[in-house]
């Protein structure tokens, strides 16, 4: 786990003030890399904000954004045709100019490529002096060490934010339109470690809360946001993972009382990782009967396809390593045997492997 630093590197002052409480009112520049259904959810509700300049860096889309927008069905946000302010369609394209927040929004999908490297041209725009803080809107548990190691090479302190959505977010029409329905939360926290620009890493949360705040989204800050990606993997590692290998919705994996019995068992697997991988007050945190819970409280009814499931349907590759490995390594660094883990584990990544082909 990353150690907590009081000081800080390259500086240990703080920095300026980001965005509007900066003395000069001056907007916030954000890059959003990555416009699938999270992507542009949160990058609605950024550039509704009024508080921010936002640069959308859509791949595999940006003919059909340039040429249509996007249409925003959200419980949450409400129904609104969007045509964002800029897009441009690679990450190169991007990288001219500096940023106060790079945002990542797309699938962690570390075993096709990693983080650093889709990002890489805008982290060559940064310096020790730079105040930029690096946003992680992705699933999964590690998924900052990558990223990390990278600054690290490069020299530099850069902040990382993690966030975790509990979000039903789906995109349609080809991309044209991205559907919310029901709930929507979005917790965000700072990875704290030696070596990072803690103090700039702890204005900009509280900025980019506020920013997301204004633009209507549900968010919290969490003190540990470690904590917070291990309780949402517990959901992932099981729901997501059980519903690919089977092909079956929520409700459909409910409706076996063998299936609700081994998801259950997967999560106490995820639980005694997190126990031994996390700072000892997560025991208090994460106790075994949160499976129970999960399990009891999910809807028996629900026709949801985990986003795992989703891109199992459409060809795409699955995030196996973010969401399954991460557990697995850090099982492995504690001598921890985890059955129901490395056979999900083994079997997605057969899987994945033809999807990669």
């Amino acid at each position: 786990m990353p150690c907590v630093s009081q000081g800080s590197t390259p500086s240990a002052r703080r920095p300026p003030p980001l965005g509007k409480g900066s003395a000069s009112g001056a907007m916030l520049n954000i890059c959003l890399v990555g416009f699938g259904a999270i992507g542009a959810l949160y990058g609605f509700a950024i550039e509704q904000s009024g508080k921010a300049h936002l640069t959308i860096v859509c791949r595999s889309n940006y003919s059909t954004i340039q040429e249509h927008g996007i249409l925003i069905e959200s419980d949450r946000l409400g129904t609104h045709p969007w045509q964002p302010s800029r897009i441009v369609s690679s990450v190169e394209a991007a990288a001219d100019r500096p940023y106060d927040f790079i945002v990542c929004a797309f699938k962690c999908v570390s075993d096709v490529n990693t983080t650093s490297a889709l990002i890489g041209p805008l982290l060559k725009t940064l310096s020790p002096s730079s105040n930029t803080s690096i946003v992680l809107l992705q699933n999964g548990v590690g998924i900052e060490e990558e990223l990390y190691a990278s600054l690290g090479q490069l020299g530099l302190g850069t902040p990382i934010l993690s966030g975790c959505a509990w979000v039903d977010a789906t995109a349609v029409d080809d991309g044209r339109r991205v559907v919310q329905h029901g709930y929507e939360s979005l917790i965000l926290g700072l990875h704290r470690r030696a070596g990072v620009n803690l103090p700039l890493g702890e204005t900009a949360l509280e900025a980019f809360c506020e920013l997301l705040r204004v633009g209507g989204v549900s968010i919290e800050s969490a003190p540990a946001i470690d904590i917070a990606r291990w309780r949402k993997v517990l959901w992932n590692a099981s729901f997501s993972t059980m519903c690919t290998l089977t092909r079956a919705t929520v409700g459909e994996l409910l409706a076996i009382p063998e299936a609700r019995e081994n998801l259950e068992e997967i999560m106490l697997e995820v639980l005694s990782v997190s126990r031994r991988v996390l700072p000892g007050e997560a025991t208090d945190l994460l106790p075994d009967s949160v499976a129970r819970s999960i399990v009891e409280n999910e809807n028996a009814e629900s026709v949801f396809k985990p986003s795992m499931l989703v891109d199992l349907e459409s060809g795409r590759p699955m995030e196996v390593e973010a969401i399954v490995g991460g557990i697995i390594r850090g099982a492995r660094r504690h001598g921890l045997i985890v059955p129901r883990l490395d056979m999900i584990y083994a079997s997605l990544k057969v899987i994945q492997r033809s999807l990669i082909k």
